[in-house]
């Protein structure tokens, strides 16, 4: 499982639209035999965009002895950058991510003798493991590219883990980007990202997280430094730079995985070549702040939402303020409708993004997965302005950026 906190450039010839999607297809074998990776392009490629980036997906099943029990389901999806004209590049970036495969094949050895084991035990209260890996695209644009890896393991017992990686590549060389890399001194960097990861742990909603580091006796600052604060555990997204705090790194008895996505405004010493210079987003986890100019005025707005489901009345409850000023009762009217799929859980975001380059603002969208709806919001001068809504959600590969004012303009009509 996984939370996000969040508050809030070269080859030359490169023209960039963002990440490219997302296309799988698989090939099925019985009890692992091997066989060639079944792919197919998602090329999200411009005419002036030299950069595909090509998902493969392999799935495979394990079987027992007796050719009837299942013990083992995995899944693989490795992308594929190919940049036209610079195929050296392109294969330095190839390699990185042919080890991040040869670890994943490792974990499946392991999870297959795992699985053995345990049928070998309880043959009659068995079910099959899973080991997936999938890769999403973080950020791409002339300089950069960078991917979240995330793995997850299903055991018979119900159990399951999570890991997540960051992978970062210059596209002047192909080379993986490190801290010291992108930064002018990487001290200040990883001193600014611990002091706004520290507030963001101060917040309400994770207070679970210091009981525990408190009964653990755990140093949190200390862990920050030596488990999350390091090369290997972040990676650039359209708002920041996120740290991937894994099973176990801020305190023992903390199980789940962290995502603190420090925004660029609040990172010293970052090269201004690693700044994103596109449409403005920050994501935030829904129950936690996020912070951006809103309203063009130079100074720093502070945004609060959460929606809740209370399982005993059957009703939710959401919260919505930004620089202290309580607009929850704009979330109650008749123009906004939210689902039971809205309620704050461990991936539910909001976001922070600027739909007009062309203007000062930077709006606020709330999505609910269950409608299939996003609603916006504006920021002026100490008024919040609703919108409207489109039909369509912002991390949905259908979601055109361009065309949410016009939507929202015919809504209105």
């Amino acid at each position: 499982m996984k939370q996000r906190f969040i508050a809030l450039i070269c080859i030359a010839t490169l023209v960039f639209c963002g990440c490219g999607g997302k296309k799988q297809s698989s090939v099925q074998t019985d009890s692992g035999s091997e066989q060639p990776d079944a792919a197919e392009a998602s090329t999200e490629q411009s005419r002036n965009d030299p950069v595909t980036i090509t998902f493969n997906s392999k799935t495979e099943t394990y079987h027992a002895d007796d050719l009837s029990t299942v013990l083992l389901y995995t899944s693989y999806q490795k992308p594929m950058v190919t940049i036209d004209g610079h195929p050296k590049i392109s294969k330095t970036i190839t390699q990185s991510l042919n080890e991040e495969l040869d670890a994943f094949q490792d974990a499946r050895l392991e999870s297959l003798l795992s699985a053995r084991i345990s049928f070998a035990e309880s043959p009659d209260s068995f079910s099959a493991y899973h080991l997936d890996e999938d890769f999403s695209c973080t950020r791409q644009d002339s300089r950069i590219i960078s991917f979240e890896s995330t793995r997850k393991e299903f055991t018979s017992g119900e159990t399951h883990s999570a890991a997540y990686g960051g992978f970062n590549y210059d596209l002047e060389n192909g080379e993986t980007l490190s801290l010291s890399d992108i930064a002018t001194d990487s001290n200040a960097l990883i001193n600014s990202a611990l002091s706004f990861i520290n507030q963001q742990l101060l917040l309400p909603n994770y207070n679970k997280i210091s009981q525990l580091a408190k009964h653990d006796g755990s140093d949190v600052s200390s862990n920050l430094l030596e488990h999350v604060l390091r090369d290997g555990n972040w990676y650039f997204t359209k708002g920041g730079i996120t740290f991937i705090a894994n099973h176990g790194a801020i305190t023992p008895s903390y199980s789940d995985t962290l995502l603190f996505s420090v925004p660029y405004q609040q990172l010293n010493a970052l090269k201004a070549e690693y700044h994103y210079t596109g449409n403005f987003q920050l994501n935030a986890l829904m129950g936690s702040a996020v912070s951006a100019d809103m309203d063009g005025n130079g100074e720093m707005d502070a945004v609060y939402y959460d929606t809740t489901y209370n399982e005993e009345t059957g009703m939710l409850s959401s919260t919505l303020t930004v620089d202290g000023t309580d607009y929850s009762e704009m979330l109650y009217d008749g123009n906004f409708t939210l689902s039971r799929s809205a309620a704050s859980d461990i991936t539910n975001e909001y976001y922070l993004i600027d739909l007009d380059t062309t203007d000062e603002y930077i709006e606020l969208a709330i999505p609910d997965d269950g409608l299939r709806t996003t609603y916006f919001f504006r920021y002026a001068g100490f008024h919040l302005e609703y919108l409207g809504s489109i039909p369509d959600l912002i991390d949905s590969s259908t979601f055109q950026l361009n065309n949410v004012l016009s939507q929202l303009e015919e809504s209105e009509n």
